[in-house]
């Protein structure tokens, strides 16, 4: 993560901007998980339509919020992206014309180029910027049901070492992507069948409103540690693919 942190801050205004972006965003991603509380919680048993309209404004302005911070963040990141990677890129062009190379060796760095131009993708960046945020999910979740943050914490957990041991358990992507779904709906059954056995036979302030929002919560702190495993796994990519273009390029 060392190299993150330095090409993030080669710009520190930029730097600043994206992780102000990714702070609003985090808390902006609350929205739905605590609408569904309050609603089911406080709107149903008062039964005022007016407090039920200004909730859901509140939560589609939040929402729209979110929306926008995301795609003024990943106009940053790429922005960013380019101006690092893109003179590596060119460099390698350049420096390939001007050599002779097996066909081996030509492969080689061809693969290392198209992993340096995937890096130029917001996405990898923006998933370490909100891991943050993903860990400010499970603090919300340990005040409204412990129990679901528990529970999302061993499955985040799980979520990562599978995601990390890929290659060593020789997964496809299809498998991958079909474990996530597999992982995600377990989670959920798990969850709710602890948090509703708590709601009828517990004495415990736990309600069906924070059960659900709850789980919310917990899918996409579950989603967003995915995402961030992924992430390392690619910035160990493109820091080998950087290295190995860098060394080529400097080779007299």
């Amino acid at each position: 993560m060392r190299s993150f942190i330095h090409h993030l801050f080669r710009d520190k205004s930029v730097a600043t901007m994206l992780l102000i972006s990714s702070f609003i965003i985090g808390i902006c991603a609350l929205a739905p998980s605590l609408f569904v509380l309050v609603v089911l919680d406080k709107y149903l048993s008062s039964g005022i339509t007016s407090t039920l309209i200004s909730l859901a404004i509140g939560a589609i302005i939040l929402l729209s919020f979110e929306f926008a911070f995301r795609q003024n963040r990943a106009s940053m990141i790429q922005a960013l992206n380019r101006k690092i990677f893109q003179p590596i890129v060119d460099a390698l062009s350049k420096k390939i014309k001007d050599t002779q190379l097996s066909g081996e060796e030509f492969k080689a760095l061809e693969k290392a180029g198209a992993v340096i131009k995937g890096a130029t993708n917001s996405s990898i960046t923006g998933w370490i910027l909100d891991w943050p945020f993903v860990l400010m999910f499970l603090i919300a979740l340990l005040f409204i049901n412990w129990t679901a943050a528990v529970i999302a914490s061993v499955f985040m957990i799980i979520m990562m070492v599978l995601t990390a041991q890929r290659v060593n358990l020789n997964l496809q992507q299809d498998s991958t992507a079909n474990l996530e779904i597999f992982l995600m709906g377990l989670m959920t059954i798990v969850i709710l069948s602890v948090g509703a056995y708590k709601i009828l036979e517990c004495d415990c302030n736990l309600t069906i409103g924070m059960l659900i929002g709850s789980n919310i919560l917990a899918s996409r702190a579950l989603q967003g540690a995915n995402k961030y495993a992924k992430a390392k796994e690619a910035i160990k990519q493109r820091d080998r693919a950087t290295a190995q273009i860098i060394s080529f390029i400097n080779k007299k």
